[in-house]
């Protein structure tokens, strides 16, 4: 009887043994396919990350041309103006130079001229004039 006794508690472990590994399969299998749909969200949600960062990155690096090239042509334009206005701030000092130049060559003259009488007149008498 031991050994009919032994072999119905094999059985009922083995049957529950069976009923626990299945329950158990069915609870791994379940995890399984929800790990895989987690999964796929995910790599649905890196693919979107993906395009959308690299889309938004491309509009940012066209944008940042754009902003260049206004940079660019507002430089040119302002390099232009002020290279205009240096060409006007010489022609005037040339201007002014040459007046300086030529009212100081005859402040010479006149002084030259003036030391010249000066010094005639210093040499001339003129005692005789005033008696």
């Amino acid at each position: 009887m031991d050994d009919k006794k032994k072999k119905v508690e094999i059985e009922f472990c083995e049957s529950n043994q069976s009923r626990e590994s299945a329950t158990s399969i069915l609870a791994l299998k379940k995890d399984i396919e929800h790990l895989k749909y987690i999964l796929d969200e995910h790599e649905k949600e890196v693919e979107f990350m993906k395009d959308h960062v690299s889309k938004k990155n491309s509009e940012r690096i066209e944008d940042l041309r754009k902003l260049h090239c206004r940079l660019d042509a507002h430089m040119k334009t302002e390099l232009e103006y002020h290279e205009g206005v240096r060409d006007k701030i010489v022609k005037e000092h040339q201007l002014i130079h040459k007046r300086i130049s030529q009212a100081e060559k005859w402040i010479w003259i006149f002084f030259g001229g003036l030391t010249v009488i000066s010094a005639l007149l210093g040499k001339a008498s003129f005692t005789g004039i005033f008696d």
